[in-house]
């Protein structure tokens, strides 16, 4: 059959109306399908770069909401101890965190969903542990749990945009005076509250009369 199709295609004339109308048509079709493909891929990779930046903006919006309430955290804290002080505390808390609707994960690596769909999870997971301690803990311990995780959560949003501009090629955060050093702060912050955890929780776990010497202190601050 393979040479049959040779022996034929040999005595055609490629000069033939009929030959040079189905060659222009193949060559035409050709070009159409590599235009087809060359716009697919640039409309996908234009919404994927539009997505990561939405993922991105989103999560430094966050960080900036976090901040904020740990500024509110320190002023509930600073209310006199009784009523006025239970009160200002009622609205402190992790702020919840959701991303934008309507986006189209599909565009994005199995990675870069991977990661970014854990992040809510963590936020979740440290909202249930401040109400938790909301309940058993003291209304001043309450604002410095508080303030203490909105800056853990705030620090890993914006590593989290961060890795995710990158990874897409989108423009680099430029944040204004208000927050060029939000970054910095937070990180300031974290190390020197694990500090003082550390101490605060040497002291209560320190040798004391009456401890029982089967009982092992912890190691590990809670919520560290």
């Amino acid at each position: 059959m393979r040479q049959e199709w040779l022996e034929y295609l040999q005595q055609v004339s490629w000069n033939t109306p009929v030959t040079l109308a189905l060659v222009s048509a193949t060559v035409g079709s050709v070009v159409t399908l590599a235009w087809i493909a060359a716009w697919d891929a640039r409309e996908r990779r234009r919404c994927r770069d539009h997505t990561a930046l939405e993922l991105a903006l989103s999560l430094e919006s966050y960080a900036r909401t976090c901040r904020t309430m740990m500024h509110k955290a320190v002023w509930a804290a600073s209310e006199p101890v009784g009523t006025t002080n239970r009160e200002a505390c009622k609205g402190v808390s992790i702020p919840a965190f959701a991303y934008p609707d309507k986006l189209k994960w599909e565009v994005l690596s199995r990675r870069a969903i991977s990661e970014l769909r854990e992040y809510p999870a963590t936020v979740h997971a440290a909202r249930e542990y401040v109400e938790a301690f909301r309940e058993f803990g003291e209304a001043i311990d309450l604002c410095d749990q508080v303030e203490y995780e909105c800056a853990k959560v705030a620090m890993a949003a914006l590593a989290l945009a961060r890795t995710t501009r990158r990874r897409h090629g989108a423009a680099t955060w430029k944040p204004g005076v208000k927050d060029s050093a939000m970054e910095r702060e937070l990180s300031d912050f974290i190390k020197n509250a694990e500090v003082r955890r550390k101490e605060s929780l040497e002291r209560r776990t320190g040798p004391s009369v009456g401890r029982r010497p089967d009982v092992q202190p912890f190691k590990k601050p809670l919520g560290a």
